[in-house]
Protein backbone atom coordinates (compact mmCIF):
# COMPACT_ATOMS: atom_id res chain seq x y z
CA UNK A 1 0.00 0.00 0.00
CA UNK A 2 1.17 3.03 -0.95
CA UNK A 3 1.93 6.35 2.02
CA UNK A 4 -0.39 9.23 2.08
CA UNK A 5 1.24 11.77 0.29
CA UNK A 6 1.51 14.35 3.58
CA UNK A 7 3.79 11.08 4.55
CA UNK A 8 6.06 11.30 1.29
CA UNK A 9 6.29 14.50 1.24
CA UNK A 10 7.57 15.20 4.96
CA UNK A 11 9.72 11.97 4.24
CA UNK A 12 11.41 13.42 0.99
CA UNK A 13 12.05 16.35 3.23
CA UNK A 14 14.09 14.65 5.83
CA UNK A 15 15.66 12.57 2.97
CA UNK A 16 16.88 15.35 1.19
CA UNK A 17 17.86 17.15 4.90
CA UNK A 18 20.03 13.49 5.64
CA UNK A 19 21.52 12.82 2.32
CA UNK A 20 23.49 16.87 1.78
CA UNK A 21 24.64 16.12 5.84
CA UNK A 22 25.62 12.90 5.76
CA UNK A 23 29.55 12.27 5.22
CA UNK A 24 31.47 9.30 3.99
CA UNK A 25 34.82 9.15 6.40
CA UNK A 26 37.51 7.39 4.58
CA UNK A 27 39.83 5.55 7.12
CA UNK A 28 41.77 8.53 7.65
CA UNK A 29 39.73 10.96 8.14
CA UNK A 30 38.14 12.85 11.52
CA UNK A 31 34.68 14.52 11.39
CA UNK A 32 35.37 17.53 13.77
CA UNK A 33 31.76 19.16 15.01
CA UNK A 34 31.84 22.25 16.73
CA UNK A 35 29.50 22.43 19.89
CA UNK A 36 27.72 24.31 22.51
CA UNK A 37 29.88 22.60 25.00
CA UNK A 38 33.17 22.20 23.06
CA UNK A 39 34.61 20.45 20.06
CA UNK A 40 33.81 16.80 19.33
CA UNK A 41 35.51 14.06 17.11
CA UNK A 42 33.93 11.20 15.57
CA UNK A 43 35.66 8.42 13.10
CA UNK A 44 32.11 7.78 11.74
CA UNK A 45 29.75 4.68 12.84
CA UNK A 46 28.72 2.05 9.99
CA UNK A 47 30.48 0.78 7.43
CA UNK A 48 29.20 1.37 3.16
CA UNK A 49 32.05 0.89 0.80
CA UNK A 50 35.21 0.92 3.15
CA UNK A 51 34.50 4.04 4.53
CA UNK A 52 32.60 5.13 7.86
CA UNK A 53 28.93 6.52 7.72
CA UNK A 54 28.86 10.00 10.06
CA UNK A 55 25.74 11.96 10.05
CA UNK A 56 25.71 14.75 12.10
CA UNK A 57 23.08 16.27 14.61
CA UNK A 58 19.90 16.09 13.13
CA UNK A 59 18.45 18.73 15.78
CA UNK A 60 21.64 21.38 15.95
CA UNK A 61 22.14 22.52 11.44
CA UNK A 62 24.07 25.04 13.70
CA UNK A 63 27.13 23.55 13.96
CA UNK A 64 30.29 24.05 11.94
CA UNK A 65 31.61 20.24 10.63
CA UNK A 66 35.13 20.24 9.04
CA UNK A 67 37.19 16.99 8.38
CA UNK A 68 40.59 16.15 8.76
CA UNK A 69 43.01 13.56 7.58
CA UNK A 70 45.83 12.38 10.12
CA UNK A 71 47.70 10.95 6.73
CA UNK A 72 48.10 14.82 5.80
CA UNK A 73 51.64 16.56 6.18
CA UNK A 74 51.54 19.30 9.50
CA UNK A 75 53.86 20.86 7.84
CA UNK A 76 51.16 22.37 5.27
CA UNK A 77 49.26 23.27 7.76
CA UNK A 78 47.93 26.87 7.39
CA UNK A 79 48.46 29.70 10.31
CA UNK A 80 45.07 30.97 9.65
CA UNK A 81 43.50 27.97 11.76
CA UNK A 82 44.69 29.50 14.93
CA UNK A 83 41.95 32.24 14.68
CA UNK A 84 38.71 31.56 14.83
CA UNK A 85 37.04 34.29 13.36
CA UNK A 86 35.51 32.20 10.30
CA UNK A 87 33.76 29.93 12.90
CA UNK A 88 32.29 33.14 14.73
CA UNK A 89 31.10 34.55 11.39
CA UNK A 90 29.00 31.46 11.17
CA UNK A 91 27.12 32.50 14.15
CA UNK A 92 25.37 34.61 11.87
CA UNK A 93 23.10 32.05 10.78
CA UNK A 94 22.23 30.65 13.80
CA UNK A 95 18.89 32.17 14.18
CA UNK A 96 17.22 31.63 10.27
CA UNK A 97 18.48 27.85 10.48
CA UNK A 98 16.98 27.41 13.43
CA UNK A 99 13.68 29.05 12.21
CA UNK A 100 13.97 26.80 8.96
CA UNK A 101 14.42 23.63 10.75
CA UNK A 102 11.37 24.07 12.81
CA UNK A 103 9.45 25.16 9.63
CA UNK A 104 10.10 22.12 7.85
CA UNK A 105 10.34 19.74 10.59
CA UNK A 106 7.81 20.87 13.04
CA UNK A 107 5.19 23.34 11.05
CA UNK A 108 5.29 21.62 8.07
CA UNK A 109 4.03 17.97 9.71
CA UNK A 110 2.02 19.55 12.34
CA UNK A 111 -0.06 21.45 8.87
CA UNK A 112 0.03 18.07 7.13
CA UNK A 113 -1.71 16.68 10.03
CA UNK A 114 -3.84 18.70 11.36
CA UNK A 115 -4.86 21.80 9.05
CA UNK A 116 -3.57 20.75 5.29
CA UNK A 117 -5.25 24.05 4.07
CA UNK A 118 -4.09 25.60 0.69
CA UNK A 119 -4.04 28.74 2.28
CA UNK A 120 -2.33 27.67 5.43
CA UNK A 121 0.79 25.47 3.27
CA UNK A 122 1.38 28.33 0.77
CA UNK A 123 1.98 30.45 4.02
CA UNK A 124 4.33 28.37 5.19
CA UNK A 125 6.00 28.09 1.82
CA UNK A 126 6.44 31.58 1.99
CA UNK A 127 8.21 31.62 5.68
CA UNK A 128 10.50 28.87 4.25
CA UNK A 129 12.01 30.72 1.03
CA UNK A 130 11.57 33.93 2.70
CA UNK A 131 13.80 32.87 5.37
CA UNK A 132 15.77 30.99 3.17
CA UNK A 133 16.45 34.38 0.81
CA UNK A 134 17.04 35.36 4.33
CA UNK A 135 20.48 32.81 4.55
CA UNK A 136 21.47 34.08 0.72
CA UNK A 137 21.50 37.44 2.13
CA UNK A 138 23.88 36.48 4.86
CA UNK A 139 26.37 34.15 2.34
CA UNK A 140 26.62 37.36 0.24
CA UNK A 141 27.22 39.91 3.26
CA UNK A 142 29.42 38.14 4.61
CA UNK A 143 30.95 36.51 1.73
CA UNK A 144 34.64 38.14 2.31
CA UNK A 145 34.63 36.41 5.64
CA UNK A 146 33.82 33.18 4.64
CA UNK A 147 35.94 33.21 2.02
CA UNK A 148 33.75 33.39 -1.05
CA UNK A 149 34.56 35.34 -4.28
CA UNK A 150 31.05 36.85 -5.84
CA UNK A 151 30.53 33.87 -8.06
CA UNK A 152 31.12 31.44 -5.45
CA UNK A 153 28.18 33.17 -3.23
CA UNK A 154 25.98 33.93 -5.95
CA UNK A 155 26.46 29.79 -6.92
CA UNK A 156 26.09 28.92 -3.58
CA UNK A 157 22.95 31.35 -3.06
CA UNK A 158 21.33 29.87 -6.34
CA UNK A 159 21.27 26.11 -4.59
CA UNK A 160 19.91 27.03 -1.54
CA UNK A 161 16.84 28.43 -2.82
CA UNK A 162 16.39 25.44 -4.87
CA UNK A 163 16.49 23.55 -2.53
CA UNK A 164 15.51 24.86 1.03
CA UNK A 165 16.34 21.43 2.84
CA UNK A 166 19.64 21.44 1.60
CA UNK A 167 19.59 25.16 3.16
CA UNK A 168 19.64 23.49 5.97
CA UNK A 169 23.21 22.59 6.10
CA UNK A 170 24.50 26.38 5.13
CA UNK A 171 27.14 26.24 7.61
CA UNK A 172 28.27 22.73 7.69
CA UNK A 173 28.66 23.46 3.63
CA UNK A 174 30.70 26.80 4.47
CA UNK A 175 32.95 25.21 6.98
CA UNK A 176 33.65 21.60 5.03
CA UNK A 177 34.07 23.54 1.95
CA UNK A 178 36.89 25.83 3.94
CA UNK A 179 38.42 22.95 6.05
CA UNK A 180 40.43 23.66 9.03
CA UNK A 181 43.86 22.71 7.16
CA UNK A 182 45.09 21.12 9.97
CA UNK A 183 46.33 17.83 10.63
CA UNK A 184 43.78 15.74 12.32
CA UNK A 185 46.24 14.59 15.13
CA UNK A 186 47.34 18.41 15.71
CA UNK A 187 44.13 19.72 15.60
CA UNK A 188 42.26 17.16 18.08
CA UNK A 189 44.67 17.94 20.60
CA UNK A 190 44.55 21.49 19.77
CA UNK A 191 40.44 21.50 20.14
CA UNK A 192 39.44 18.92 21.97
CA UNK A 193 38.94 18.94 26.00
CA UNK A 194 41.93 17.08 27.80
CA UNK A 195 38.97 14.01 28.87
CA UNK A 196 38.20 12.97 25.26
CA UNK A 197 42.03 13.27 23.61
CA UNK A 198 42.42 9.68 24.42
CA UNK A 199 39.24 8.46 23.40
CA UNK A 200 39.54 9.92 19.75
CA UNK A 201 43.07 8.62 19.63
CA UNK A 202 41.76 5.20 20.26
CA UNK A 203 39.17 5.50 17.15
CA UNK A 204 41.70 6.74 14.97
CA UNK A 205 43.93 4.13 16.04
CA UNK A 206 41.37 1.41 15.09
CA UNK A 207 40.95 2.81 11.52
CA UNK A 208 44.93 2.68 11.39
CA UNK A 209 44.64 -0.77 12.34
CA UNK A 210 42.01 -1.42 9.13
CA UNK A 211 44.91 0.87 7.08
CA UNK A 212 47.71 -1.20 7.99
CA UNK A 213 45.80 -5.07 7.35
CA UNK A 214 44.95 -3.88 4.02
CA UNK A 215 48.12 -1.87 3.10
CA UNK A 216 50.83 -3.20 5.01
CA UNK A 217 54.13 -1.55 6.73
CA UNK A 218 53.40 1.47 4.54
CA UNK A 219 56.17 4.00 5.33
CA UNK A 220 53.22 6.41 5.48
CA UNK A 221 50.98 4.67 7.76
CA UNK A 222 53.68 3.80 9.84
CA UNK A 223 54.63 7.67 10.44
CA UNK A 224 51.22 8.37 11.22
CA UNK A 225 51.10 5.65 14.04
CA UNK A 226 53.74 7.49 15.42
CA UNK A 227 51.99 9.98 15.86
CA UNK A 228 48.69 8.52 16.69
CA UNK A 229 50.77 7.73 19.58
CA UNK A 230 51.07 11.76 21.01
CA UNK A 231 47.46 11.61 22.17
CA UNK A 232 47.50 8.53 24.22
Amino acid sequence: MTPPIDVLLVGAVVALYLQDATLLLHYDEVALTRTSRGWRASTGGIEARDRRVFVPDFFRPAQPLFRSSWLSDPAHASTRTQTFHFVDALSVFALPLRLLWLCLFFALPLLLWRRPDPLWLLTLTGMVYGITAWLCVGVWRFRRVLELGERDALTLAFELLCCPPHALNLVRRLSLRRGLNEDAVDAVRRLLPAATVARAGEQMEQRLSYALAMRGDDAVLLRARNRLEELR
